[in-house]
């Protein structure tokens, strides 16, 4: 699944333990949307998305 795919949600993207975006999924940069994801998990009400 691409990160484009997810909606309505709070995100934080890491890659290498540094956070590179954080916001909603809908104004994640265009750089980052076809990226595919290495995981995904919840922390608190957000969810952590690495790649």
């Amino acid at each position: 699944m691409k990160i484009k795919e997810l909606r309505l949600l709070n995100i934080t993207i890491k890659q290498n333990d540094q956070t590179i975006y954080q916001g909603t999924t809908e104004d994640v940069p265009n750089n980052l949307k076809e990226q595919e994801y290495k995981k995904i998990y919840f922390q608190g009400v957000d969810v952590i998305i690495e790649i």
